[in-house]
């Protein structure tokens, strides 16, 4: 169960989901400058069922709130009748709460994504070095005059969600980091 508050504070969403890190990422990419995980909340259910209560329930005590979703979502990340306006959202966050107190727990949204961003660190760098060296070697054909495709977009949003909540990557191998993060910023038009 979540509930993820957007940085203009215009509306938040309220949901289900067992894996919030990819649910958020489905409404942005860029989630960690779209929504407010300082104040956003999420809170660990054991049952699927008791889950789904607990959201409808919520959603339903919220009806007459709804609020449209962000022009940016897009329409594939579905739920768009769960928004609701923002000034709501500390009503929903007791209720949150309240439930967390009777055996469940709640978490906020930053650490939750922080530890689940250093938990996959281990599996995340060497898809970053393997999509640094596409970058590298579409930039290599780019100057040769080739017509290439660019998929550097989603290395530098994984690297800024990383920079973001102060994960680091490549520890021990700085110059590894380096490479990675240069390879992201290339300009690909022939020169």
């Amino acid at each position: 169960m979540y509930l993820f508050a957007l940085t203009d504070c215009s509306a938040f969403k309220v949901g289900f989901s067992c894996n919030p890190l990819q649910r958020i990422w489905t409404f942005s990419r860029r989630y960690f400058e779209r929504f407010d995980l300082s104040q956003s909340r999420l809170l660990r259910v054991d049952q699927c069922d008791t889950a789904r209560a607990l959201e409808a329930s919520l959603k339903a005590e919220l009806a007459s709130y709804r609020a449209g979703a962000p022009t940016w979502v897009p329409v594939q990340a579905g739920g768009h009748t769960e928004w609701f306006s923002a000034v709501y959202f500390t009503d929903a966050e007791a209720r949150l709460r309240a439930t967390s107190a009777a055996s469940m727990n709640s978490i906020g949204a930053f650490d939750f994504f922080r530890t689940e961003l250093s938990r996959v660190t281990a599996s995340f760098e060497p898809w970053a070095l393997m999509q640094a060296q596409r970058a590298h070697d579409a930039w290599s054909h780019a100057q040769r005059g080739y017509p290439i495709r660019d998929e550097r977009t989603s290395l530098r949003d994984w690297l800024d969600a990383y920079r973001y909540f102060d994960v680091p990557l490549f520890a021990d191998e700085p110059e590894i980091l380096a490479y990675v993060n240069a390879s992201a910023g290339l300009s690909l038009t022939a020169s």
